[in-house]
Protein backbone atom coordinates (compact mmCIF):
# COMPACT_ATOMS: atom_id res chain seq x y z
CA UNK A 1 0.00 0.00 0.00
CA UNK A 2 3.03 2.40 0.32
CA UNK A 3 3.73 4.17 -2.56
CA UNK A 4 7.93 3.75 -2.51
CA UNK A 5 7.99 6.55 -5.23
CA UNK A 6 6.26 8.83 -3.68
CA UNK A 7 7.81 8.64 -0.68
CA UNK A 8 11.20 8.85 -2.17
CA UNK A 9 9.85 11.77 -4.12
CA UNK A 10 9.16 13.20 -1.03
CA UNK A 11 12.06 12.52 0.85
CA UNK A 12 14.15 14.03 -2.28
CA UNK A 13 11.85 17.24 -2.35
CA UNK A 14 12.82 17.70 1.58
CA UNK A 15 16.24 17.04 1.77
CA UNK A 16 16.57 20.41 -0.82
CA UNK A 17 15.08 22.33 1.56
CA UNK A 18 17.66 23.79 3.77
CA UNK A 19 16.76 23.40 7.57
CA UNK A 20 19.74 23.76 9.71
CA UNK A 21 19.05 24.04 13.76
CA UNK A 22 17.43 27.49 14.36
CA UNK A 23 16.79 28.10 10.58
CA UNK A 24 13.30 25.74 9.78
CA UNK A 25 10.58 28.38 9.11
CA UNK A 26 10.95 28.33 5.77
CA UNK A 27 10.84 24.10 5.68
CA UNK A 28 7.77 25.06 8.74
CA UNK A 29 5.62 26.33 5.98
CA UNK A 30 6.24 24.07 3.43
CA UNK A 31 5.17 20.79 5.83
CA UNK A 32 2.17 22.85 7.00
CA UNK A 33 0.88 23.22 3.33
CA UNK A 34 1.64 19.33 3.04
CA UNK A 35 -0.42 18.68 5.95
CA UNK A 36 -3.32 20.91 5.20
CA UNK A 37 -3.86 19.40 2.01
CA UNK A 38 -3.79 15.67 3.33
CA UNK A 39 -6.65 17.34 5.38
CA UNK A 40 -5.30 18.24 8.94
CA UNK A 41 -5.52 21.59 10.98
CA UNK A 42 -1.95 23.00 11.39
CA UNK A 43 -0.50 25.49 13.95
CA UNK A 44 2.96 26.25 15.31
CA UNK A 45 3.68 26.79 18.96
CA UNK A 46 5.21 29.40 20.45
CA UNK A 47 9.14 28.24 19.86
CA UNK A 48 7.93 26.95 15.71
CA UNK A 49 7.10 23.28 16.26
CA UNK A 50 4.31 22.48 13.48
CA UNK A 51 1.62 20.63 15.06
CA UNK A 52 -1.14 18.98 12.97
CA UNK A 53 -4.76 17.13 14.02
CA UNK A 54 -6.90 15.06 12.11
CA UNK A 55 -10.48 16.26 12.49
CA UNK A 56 -11.21 12.49 13.72
CA UNK A 57 -13.32 11.89 16.86
CA UNK A 58 -12.11 9.69 19.74
CA UNK A 59 -10.31 9.32 22.90
CA UNK A 60 -7.54 7.28 21.96
CA UNK A 61 -4.83 9.39 19.62
CA UNK A 62 -1.99 8.38 18.11
CA UNK A 63 0.76 10.46 17.93
CA UNK A 64 3.56 10.60 14.98
CA UNK A 65 6.80 12.67 15.69
CA UNK A 66 9.94 13.71 13.56
CA UNK A 67 12.09 16.80 13.38
CA UNK A 68 12.54 19.07 10.89
CA UNK A 69 15.65 20.34 11.58
CA UNK A 70 19.51 19.17 10.02
CA UNK A 71 22.93 19.08 12.14
CA UNK A 72 25.00 21.39 11.13
CA UNK A 73 24.92 24.69 8.62
CA UNK A 74 25.16 22.97 5.57
CA UNK A 75 23.47 24.64 2.60
CA UNK A 76 22.15 23.27 -0.81
CA UNK A 77 21.77 20.12 -0.19
CA UNK A 78 21.29 17.70 -3.37
CA UNK A 79 20.41 14.53 -3.27
CA UNK A 80 21.39 11.55 -6.06
CA UNK A 81 20.35 8.31 -6.11
CA UNK A 82 23.39 6.09 -7.20
CA UNK A 83 22.29 2.15 -7.41
CA UNK A 84 19.52 2.55 -5.80
CA UNK A 85 21.04 4.75 -2.50
CA UNK A 86 20.21 7.91 -1.91
CA UNK A 87 23.59 9.95 -1.44
CA UNK A 88 24.51 13.78 -0.61
CA UNK A 89 26.03 15.40 -4.16
CA UNK A 90 28.62 17.78 -2.78
CA UNK A 91 29.79 17.89 0.44
CA UNK A 92 27.04 18.47 2.41
CA UNK A 93 25.37 15.98 5.00
CA UNK A 94 22.57 14.52 3.32
CA UNK A 95 19.79 15.48 6.07
CA UNK A 96 18.24 12.06 6.16
CA UNK A 97 17.94 12.41 10.17
CA UNK A 98 15.13 13.23 10.47
CA UNK A 99 13.58 14.13 6.67
CA UNK A 100 13.41 10.15 6.45
CA UNK A 101 10.77 10.43 9.38
CA UNK A 102 8.88 13.40 8.04
CA UNK A 103 8.71 11.65 4.72
CA UNK A 104 7.44 8.48 6.18
CA UNK A 105 4.96 10.36 8.49
CA UNK A 106 3.29 12.41 5.13
CA UNK A 107 3.22 8.53 3.54
CA UNK A 108 1.58 7.40 6.41
CA UNK A 109 -1.13 10.02 6.05
CA UNK A 110 -1.23 10.44 2.08
CA UNK A 111 -2.00 5.95 2.21
CA UNK A 112 -4.57 6.30 4.72
CA UNK A 113 -6.56 8.96 3.15
CA UNK A 114 -5.94 7.37 -0.52
CA UNK A 115 -7.25 4.41 0.79
CA UNK A 116 -9.73 5.92 3.42
CA UNK A 117 -8.59 3.68 5.92
CA UNK A 118 -9.53 3.37 9.53
CA UNK A 119 -7.89 5.21 11.99
CA UNK A 120 -7.61 6.56 15.61
CA UNK A 121 -7.03 10.82 15.86
CA UNK A 122 -3.98 11.59 14.57
CA UNK A 123 -1.78 14.27 15.90
CA UNK A 124 1.22 15.10 13.87
CA UNK A 125 4.06 16.51 16.14
CA UNK A 126 7.39 17.56 13.69
CA UNK A 127 9.46 19.93 15.85
CA UNK A 128 12.53 22.52 15.77
CA UNK A 129 15.97 22.04 17.47
CA UNK A 130 16.18 18.68 17.70
CA UNK A 131 19.72 18.72 16.56
CA UNK A 132 20.56 21.29 19.11
CA UNK A 133 19.18 19.18 22.02
CA UNK A 134 15.62 20.26 22.27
Amino acid sequence: MINQDRLVNTFLELVRIDSPSGQEAAIGRHLAGRLQALGLETEFDEIGNLVGRTNSVGDDWLLLSAHMDTVGTDIGIEPVIRDGVIYSAGDTILGGDDKSGVAAILEVLQTLREHDLAHPPLEVVISVGEELGL
